[in-house]
């Protein structure tokens, strides 16, 4: 059975970090240039997040089963954070 509980804190997660990313303004783009219909650019954009989501979740999967959740948690901290200065040293820079 799905546990919608469980689900609420992923979505709002996946849905936070994915507003205004380049994944967001490529779609808009490809709208906005005309390069195809609006639905043929949601479906293929769809498409495109839900294959890569998947492979997520399948790598998520594999790693699971080796690396405990506690170095997971502080390794994508890490990662984020260092993100994070990247972006902001780019912003500083241009």
């Amino acid at each position: 059975m799905i546990d919608v509980r469980a689900m609420l804190p992923i979505f709002s997660s996946v849905f936070l970090a994915e507003l205004g990313d380049k994944t967001q303004i490529a779609t808009l783009t490809f709208v906005a240039a005309g390069a195809a219909g609006r639905w043929e650019v949601f479906m293929a954009s769809s498409l495109a997040l839900v294959l890569c989501t998947l492979l997520g979740v399948l790598a998520g999967d594999l790693i699971g089963r080796f690396v405990s959740p506690a170095l997971l948690k502080t390794i994508a901290g890490i990662l984020l954070i260092l993100m994070g200065g990247w972006s902001v040293f780019q912003g500083l820079r241009a």
